[in-house]
């Protein structure tokens, strides 16, 4: 009887410990997929910003490229 107890209580065990892990694993899976649709996100907000003519952002990219072409 005790030995029908105890093994009991490790099948217990186990699949408590089986299923903990499940839920991080759920729970990994989650926080994986919120990360890469933040990701994407900005992704998206930085191709819509390229898209986009702004002359101003243009005129300062070219004099930064040619400050930094001039001897010093």
């Amino acid at each position: 009887m005790k030995f029908l107890t105890a093994l009991l209580g490790i099948i217990n065990k186990l699949l408590g410990l089986w299923g903990e892990h499940r839920w991080k694993q759920q729970g990994r899976r989650e926080t994986i997929k919120e990360i890469n649709d933040a990701i994407n996100e900005q992704i998206a907000l930085g191709e819509a910003a390229i898209v986009v003519p702004d002359p101003e952002r243009d005129e300062r990219l070219r004099d930064r490229f040619d400050r930094s072409r001039t001897p010093k």
